[in-house]
């Protein structure tokens, strides 16, 4: 044998060893290992940590090489992010921002395998002060002009422009580099400061009618609509590519972005008209494509601004032509999709576009008729491990059938499928560990969608009542025993209260804890009720969120958890993982929230009897579920 052959020989041999330790250590899914040994080699040991799964190395003993692989390992919370670029500053007897920097440059080696992480990073680099960024110029712009991964090079552009505190120099480094305008043009979104990206405006406009290459025209329509104080005059420009065939495809999936009430109406028909001229061209096997199916969704979100006839005919035409796209927005603090009724053809092309506007990660996974309480108990019990399309806590069921990744606040997903053959009300919900008992909406699948809305225009709407208290208060004396505990039980759950609130042994300690509620207030049936109906009344200093603005122009907005002469740590969400620390120094102003971050308007789908078996529930369930407990 050679001496390379037995090096590697022997190479092969440690590694067996060290992986015969590490299995025999206990490495499983349900307890860390209690003995952990890594070779003194990089080389090997990243190996044996890339053979981890994420739990094991979230516990692993910490040290330089288990630093970097929480830093560059998908599907990690940002606190371990966090905690690995303080590790490794220490370590290394450096700072947080330059091994940030040292990390993007080091992820530049791999595949666009990484983007999800590049995108955590590239937030954490772009929450940095201007002065902390100027201190790293240099190191900023090598990012920029020399990576190979077109992201890094945004990222990089980004942060230079808010280093700089203006366009210019960027700009000036991007022209003597070619092709490199088009990723300062794609850096813009993530610029945090609406002032900065404002002042690109007149660069970029002429670039969005004639550009020297068509990447740099498609950057700058792509980029137009993030520029701040424009919409009404950008959704001109673009509309007038679209009907003269101009990056068509490019234009109407950039006039989505731009806020709805910028619209102009006069412009709806004309541009449906355009849009499904092209259509018709588009061959039926690629009308499922990404870029045609973004033509489908401007057609049909334009046909909204028509007349009810018109609307009615242009949607089943384009119904005709394929796809059927749909956009569900989250809404801001009610943990709620914006839309509870989805109606598609069965066995035909769908698109489902979730915008997340709230301050919390959502997703949106279809699954089996009457299957959404199973799914999101089994999300719940999960851990944060991606599968193997990247999506965290989507329970591996046949139950699933379509499913989105998480997403973030203010980015949006889509997802393509074909709709189920057989007939039925199909829910979709976030799985997101606490929302699925309120975020469920129906996609309801059927043989004549026209049929099907005609019929439903004829039933009676929902009952919806805005509750006060003057219309409940002096029946509260219903509540008792002998009232419906189960269905209070089971409105409790609907409400998603446990979502939230602590009640015995059930849900999460964000929000007051609800199992002897009526004892804190000396039985007073009518002061918990004006809680409920009016959440922003009184909030006690333990549950008021306090907004931030930062010195970098981004808000945060949260409960204080603590506090030293340092940092304030928040707490912007009901989940661990949205635990956040803040420097005193990044603060440039905080102020109280007059309103609980408990939504209103809660009880106002429920008819006078339901909340009084909600109200009893909360009266007698806690001893309800200690008996449960006890058996």
């Amino acid at each position: 044998m050679t001496p390379k052959k037995r090096r590697r020989s022997c190479f092969v041999v440690l590694l067996l060893i060290v992986l015969t330790l590490a299995t025999s250590s206990g490495f499983s899914d349900d307890a860390p290992p209690k003995t952990f040994f890594l070779p003194k080699g990089a080389t090997a040991a990243f190996y044996i940590l890339g053979r981890l799964s994420n739990k094991e190395l979230i516990a692993a003993p910490r040290s330089e090489f288990v630093y970097v692989a929480l830093l560059q390992r998908p599907g990690l919370e940002r606190r371990y992010r966090l905690e690995a670029l303080e590790g490794l500053a220490k370590l290394r007897n450096t700072d947080s921002l330059i091994e940030l920097i040292r990390g993007l440059a080091e992820l530049d080696k791999k595949g666009d395998e990484v983007n999800s992480v590049l995108r955590d990073l590239s937030n954490l680099l772009l929450k940095s002060s201007q002065q902390e960024l100027t201190a790293k110029r240099i190191g900023l712009e090598k990012l920029a002009v020399e990576s190979r991964l077109s992201m890094i090079r945004q990222i990089g552009y980004a942060a230079m422009v808010t280093a700089d505190g203006t366009n210019g120099p960027a700009w000036k480094v991007a022209e003597s580099n070619p092709g490199q305008v088009a990723d300062l043009l794609r850096s813009i979104e993530l610029i945090p400061r609406p002032m900065l990206r404002a002042e690109f405006y007149p660069r970029i406009e002429p670039l969005v009618h004639s550009a020297d290459s068509g990447e740099t025209q498609r950057a700058a329509i792509g980029a137009i609509v993030s520029i701040p104080g424009h919409e009404e005059e950008t959704f001109a420009t673009l509309a007038s590519l679209v009907k003269a065939g101009t990056e068509r495809t490019t234009a109407a999936a950039s006039l989505q972005r731009i806020p709805r009430k910028a619209w102009r109406k006069e412009e709806a028909e004309p541009l449906i008209v355009s849009l499904m001229t092209y259509l018709k061209s588009v061959p039926v096997e690629r009308r499922t494509e990404a870029e045609v199916v973004s033509t489908f969704q401007l057609a049909n979100d334009l046909a909204t601004m028509l007349s009810p006839d018109k609307a009615r005919l242009y949607g089943k035409e384009l119904r005709v032509l394929g796809v059927s796209v749909f956009v569900v927005r989250t809404i801001p603090e009610q943990m709620l999709y914006d839309r509870s009724l989805v109606v598609v053809e069965a066995g035909k092309p769908v698109e489902i576009i979730l915008i997340n506007e709230d301050s919390m990660p959502h997703n949106l996974v279809v699954v089996r008729p009457a299957a959404w309480e199973e799914v999101g108990q089994a999300a719940e019990k999960m851990s944060p491990e991606p599968d193997e399309q990247g999506r965290l806590y989507i329970p591996h069921t046949p139950q699933v059938l379509f499913a989105t990744r998480l997403v973030e606040p203010g980015q949006q997903v889509k997802l393509s499928f074909i709709a189920p053959t057989q007939a039925g009300d199909y829910p979709y919900v976030c799985t997101f560990p606490g929302h699925w008992r309120r975020m469920v909406g129906t996609l309801a699948v059927v043989k004549d969608v026209e049929a099907y809305l005609a019929d439903r225009n004829n039933l009676p709407k929902p009952a919806l009542t805005e509750w006060k208290m003057e219309d409940l208060a002096p029946e509260l004396g219903k509540v008792g025993p002998g009232r419906n505990l189960a269905r209070g039980r089971e409105l409790f759950t609907q409400l998603a209260c446990a979502g939230c609130h602590k009640f015995g042994k059930e849900g999460v300690n964000y929000g007051p804890d609800l199992t002897d509620v009526l004892k804190r207030y000396q039985g007073n049936r009518a002061e918990v009720l004006r809680q409920i109906i009016e959440p922003s009344l009184v909030i006690s200093n333990r549950y008021r969120s306090y907004q931030m603005e930062l010195r970098d122009g981004e808000t945060v907005t949260g409960m204080i958890m603590k506090e030293d002469t340092q940092n304030i740590t928040l707490q912007t969400g009901p989940l661990d993982a949205l635990v956040q620390v803040v420097s005193r120094s990044e603060i440039k102003s905080q102020k109280p929230q007059v309103s609980s971050p408990m939504p209103i308007g809660l009880l106002n789908t429920l008819s006078k009897e339901e909340i009084f078996d909600l109200m009893v529930w909360l009266e007698l369930g806690s001893n309800a579920i200690v008996h449960e407990h006890q058996r």
